[in-house]
């Protein structure tokens, strides 16, 4: 873990993200924040995203979403202890937990790309690696 304070490791991840937000508190992380991290790291959409949330309800889908694929889709790992609705209503476990998901996933995915590159398994595949981390990151 990057530090101990959370509101940092936030804070690092959006910046390592290039998202340009910065957050003071813990509650700030709302389900914008899941989503352009899942977006920026993964270079994915969010699966069955409501683009025009016009509720708590539609943000706690939208963070649930995020969760239900981190889970599935990539850990293949349950994150029941983690609820979009418990996000969304600023629950600092759960807000603290979905970080620490995300920075694990930044810093394996991280590492992936540079054990890729120290193994020279070939140019074409570590640009191609080096491409899609750059689109992530962009």
């Amino acid at each position: 873990m990057r530090g101990s304070n959370w509101v940092d490791v936030a804070n690092d991840l959006l910046r390592s993200c290039h998202i340009n937000q910065h957050i003071k508190h813990l509650s700030e992380c709302g389900a914008d924040v899941f989503v352009r991290l899942y977006e920026s790291i993964l270079g994915e959409k969010v699966p069955d995203f409501i683009a025009t949330p016009r509720s708590q309800e539609d943000d706690a889908h939208n963070v649930q979403a995020v969760i239900d694929s981190l889970a599935l889709d990539y850990l293949q790992v349950s994150l029941s202890h983690i609820t979009g609705e418990n996000i969304v209503k600023g629950e600092r476990e759960s807000i603290r937990n979905l970080i620490e998901i995300f920075d694990g996933l930044l810093e394996y995915l991280t590492e992936e790309v540079s054990e890729s590159s120290s193994q020279n398994e070939g140019d074409f595949l570590f640009l191609f690696v080096c491409y899609q981390v750059s689109l992530v990151r962009a």
